[in-house]
């Protein structure tokens, strides 16, 4: 099927615009693999990032139809059925656009700098008392390792922070990655900082 795709183009400090590419796809195809035949097929100065194409690290976020999402993750086929198009109206659109709450460097690429420091901020790994050592393996239950699954797979790929309304209002807010970590961090039995934590 013939998908219209409308892509914003920056460069930092620039006006963003919108450019249109049309492009013949399955429905099964990957939004990471559309954007890859634009850039191979059309277009080859359109700038994304991308890596593991398998939902792990995080790479390749945007705003797809106006959501933030992973472009390896949502394909064609769904997001034409969540805006109700059916794939046979006579050009399905979709947009593409780059993060929210973050610096755009060039197109859908944007600097993550600040998303990092933040993280950094609350220290997102386990801390042990002052000169603690310790003579033999930490061991958790499995029921205290239950308790990290939920924040263990964040793979940090900033859709939460693209979408954080608490961010457009107060860009000193830490943001929700680093708010998860610190979940993470207090659940953790090996940790024994908590107090200190929820201090900063």
């Amino acid at each position: 099927m013939k998908v219209q795709f409308k892509i914003m183009r920056q460069k930092s400090n620039k006006t963003p615009h919108l450019q249109t590419y049309n492009l013949d796809v399955e429905s099964n195809a990957t939004i990471l693999d559309c954007l890859n035949r634009i850039k191979w097929e059309k277009d080859g100065t359109l700038a994304f990032r991308k890596n593991c194409r398998n939902t792990i690290c995080g790479s390749c976020s945007m705003r797809i139809n106006g959501r933030s999402a992973l472009a390896c993750k949502e394909n064609v086929g769904s997001e034409l059925e969540k805006f109700g198009h059916s794939g046979k109206e006579k050009l399905p659109t979709m947009t593409i656009a780059p993060l929210k709450n973050l610096p755009v460097v060039k197109d859908l690429v944007v600097d993550m700098a600040l998303f990092w420091k933040k993280l950094e901020a609350i220290e997102p790994y386990v801390r042990l008392k002052a000169n603690s050592i310790f003579e033999r393996e930490f061991l958790q239950t499995p029921k205290e390792r239950l308790r990290l699954n939920q924040t263990s797979s964040y793979i940090m790929c900033g859709v939460c922070y693209s979408e954080c309304n608490a961010l457009t209002v107060n860009p000193d807010f830490v943001g929700p990655h680093a708010l998860a970590k610190t979940q993470r961090m207090i659940v953790d039995s090996q940790d024994t900082e908590t107090e200190t934590r929820l201090e900063t």
